[in-house]
């Protein structure tokens, strides 16, 4: 997986983020988690990484949880250009 090297993901000071798309001329905002796992995204990180380091950051949050929520938002970035499988 790699990320738009086009698009530009700017954090702001409360921690959530906002990803703009030069390409779509298209924005994205970013809460927390989605700012770490971009983070991830961008170090190389997999899918199952990632999943796994959602579950050391935050408590309570399930092995299937974790999975969903990483799927959803690997899902969400493809459909707006944002990933790719190269």
């Amino acid at each position: 997986m790699k990320l738009n090297p086009f698009a530009v993901m700017a954090e702001q000071f409360d921690g959530t983020g906002l990803v703009f798309n030069p390409e779509s001329n298209g924005a994205v905002a970013l809460n927390k988690t989605g700012v770490y796992l971009w983070s991830r995204l961008k170090d190389g990180a997999t899918e199952a990484e990632m999943a796994a380091g959602l579950l050391e950051k935050y408590d309570g949050v399930t092995e299937e949880k974790a999975a969903a929520d990483v799927k959803a938002f690997l899902e969400e970035l493809r459909s707006r250009s944002l990933l790719s499988e190269d």
